[in-house]
């Protein structure tokens, strides 16, 4: 999602900025209440993920064609919504657009806790879908503009490690009300999601109106992104990279209960041990990677480990419950750990790409590079799946040559850094 020779030093901190270690989180200031909003978002889409299938099958009593078209269409709506959100972010500051979008989710929530109807529950998922993927990069820009360059990576891999505790924690009450199979238990558990978005709005107008201000206008964001050729192609790299934690969330959880021995529950092994590898490892393996020839070097092992990882799945074949077990469990370590060297890697490559004053629209381009991943990878994992050793071989292949084309990655231009400092006193204010 770094410093080479002839790029500018980093610029200091704003004086608003704490003095912390990188990747600590401020111990005051927007900084904080920028980590408490991302917790809180979490949690609250843990709890919705973890049971939206569910809830539209056993509550709203849809149809399973009408629950693929209810999720289709967010997912649409989610890729369609990024871009405008991070322009209307970068003209109108990040704590007056998140306010309102989390006012807005709140309400979309609501709407889908009360759902009774196939047309209700689309265009509850349709809103709600729409803000999904430009809430996170408002809260990432809003957070590296109050550190300095050196901590940029450090700060954002605490705030993913962070989410991924959160979504970990709203999986235990999605938990209960499936457990308990009644349609008031998904209800609520949708408007326990709603109260957390209302308390992430209150949080944010609490903000200083100076802590996330607009740096400039945002008409020639789409425009300044597209001539980025190397941050696009960074950003293109990464999403193909990300494949590997599909293969993990998708593929590797088929193989199992279609190809091994393994028992099922090896599925919920897999899963609690990448969430345990990344709240564990994400900050730690993150450090150093503000600097490229580091950064290269994570995305190079992140996609050899990631490669190992495919390669290994077939050893399945020698059967046996629990050597079926171990190799699941070998694979899985392998492509989490390769997840986290990715992550950290193409961030560290990628923000130095990144001009000031328009840190938001590029961050939701650079997320994007997932989005779409998520879009066309299922069906390819899928049927790879079905193509037994050949098709782990294929990705195998696939993640090492990224791994090596990742060396190559290129230094940003000095010109990219520099500051406007024409542009940021001329900014309006954030209300």
């Amino acid at each position: 999602m770094s410093e080479a020779a002839g790029v500018p030093a980093a610029r200091p901190a704003p004086p608003a900025a704490p003095k912390s270690g990188p990747g600590r989180a401020p111990k005051s200031g927007p900084g904080r209440g920028l980590y408490a909003v991302g917790l809180f978002d979490a949690v609250g889409l843990g709890m919705y993920l973890s049971l939206s299938v569910l809830f539209l099958d056993q509550a709203a009593g849809l149809t399973n064609h009408q629950v693929g078209v209810v999720l289709g269409t967010s997912g649409v709506a989610s890729l369609l919504g990024a871009m405008p959100i991070a322009r209307a972010a970068e003209r109108f500051g990040v704590r007056t657009v998140l306010g309102v979008l989390f006012t807005v989710r709140c309400a979309a929530f609501l709407a889908l806790a009360a759902i009774a109807s196939f047309g209700q529950a689309l265009l509850a998922a349709a809103v709600a879908g729409l803000l999904s993927r430009g809430i996170g990069p408002l809260i990432e820009s809003g957070l590296i503009r109050r550190v300095p360059d050196g901590q940029r990576v450090g700060a954002l891999a605490r705030m993913r490690t962070l989410r991924n505790a959160g979504m970990a924690a709203g999986a235990l009450p999605a938990g209960a009300a499936i457990a308990g199979g009644e349609a008031w238990g998904y209800r609520a558990v949708l408007l326990a999601s709603a109260a957390l978005f209302l308390c992430c709005a209150a949080i944010c107008r609490g903000f200083p109106a100076d802590a996330v201000a607009p740096v400039g206008r945002a008409g020639r964001s789409r425009a300044g992104i597209l001539r980025n050729r190397a941050f696009l192609g960074i950003t293109a790299l990464y999403g193909a990279f990300t494949l590997s934690a599909l293969l993990l969330g998708i593929g590797l959880p088929l193989w199992i209960v279609q190809r091994t021995q393994a028992p099922v529950w090896s599925v919920t092994v897999v899963q609690l041990l990448n969430t345990a590898v990344v709240v564990a490892l994400q900050v730690r393996l993150s450090r150093g990677s503000d600097r490229l020839p580091r950064a290269r070097a994570l995305m190079c092992r992140g996609g050899l480990l990631a490669g190992l990882g495919a390669a290994v799945v077939p050893l399945t074949v020698l059967g046996g419950r629990w050597p079926d077990l171990t190799v699941v469990v070998a694979a899985a370590a392998l492509l989490s750990l390769g997840e986290l060297l990715i992550v950290a890697g193409s961030t560290g490559a990628a923000l130095p790409h990144i001009p000031k004053g328009r840190e938001t629209a590029h961050l939701a381009a650079f997320n994007m590079g997932f989005a779409v991943t998520t879009v066309v990878g299922p069906p390819l994992i899928s049927a790879a799946v079905g193509w037994a050793w050949t098709g782990w071989a294929g990705w195998a292949l696939f993640f090492a040559a990224l791994g090596l084309v990742a060396l190559r990655v290129p230094a940003p231009p000095a010109s990219v850094r520099e500051a406007e400092p024409e542009r940021a006193a001329a900014a309006p204010v954030a209300g």
